[in-house]
């Protein structure tokens, strides 16, 4: 008896098609992942850069800015002040946070600042 229109999927064709949908999965999944490594990495970063220039206006603001260390949601900050001459101060500043693979960033910026006392 040879059944000829048979209409339906057969079950390897069921099969090779679930491995195919898994695969793509898969691959989604590692596409979220790498998407929230990026994003969380990308916060922590503007936070940093806009704590750094927080820190360095108040610095500026300062008649005599001395070394110290702060921290504000995962962000340390570290900053040294030293003489560059004259009414000249070297700032140096350093945020360090870590990332959502716990591997530790950090993130600098170096100035002069004018200051009144000698």
């Amino acid at each position: 008896m040879v059944m000829r229109n048979q209409k339906g999927l057969t079950l390897l064709e069921v099969l090779i098609s679930m491995v195919i949908i898994s695969i793509a999965l898969i691959l989604l999944l590692n596409m979220a992942m790498i998407a929230l490594h990026s994003n969380d990495w990308s916060n922590k970063a503007t936070l940093a850069s806009q704590l750094l220039q927080q820190k360095l206006e108040q610095l500026r603001n300062t008649s005599m800015p001395t070394d110290g260390t702060d921290s504000t949601n995962g962000v340390a900050l570290s900053w040294t002040v030293t003489d560059a001459g004259s009414h000249l101060r070297q700032v140096s500043i350093v945020a360090t946070w870590k990332d959502i693979k716990a591997n530790q960033v950090s993130n600098s910026i170096t100035t002069y600042i004018k200051t009144d006392s000698v």
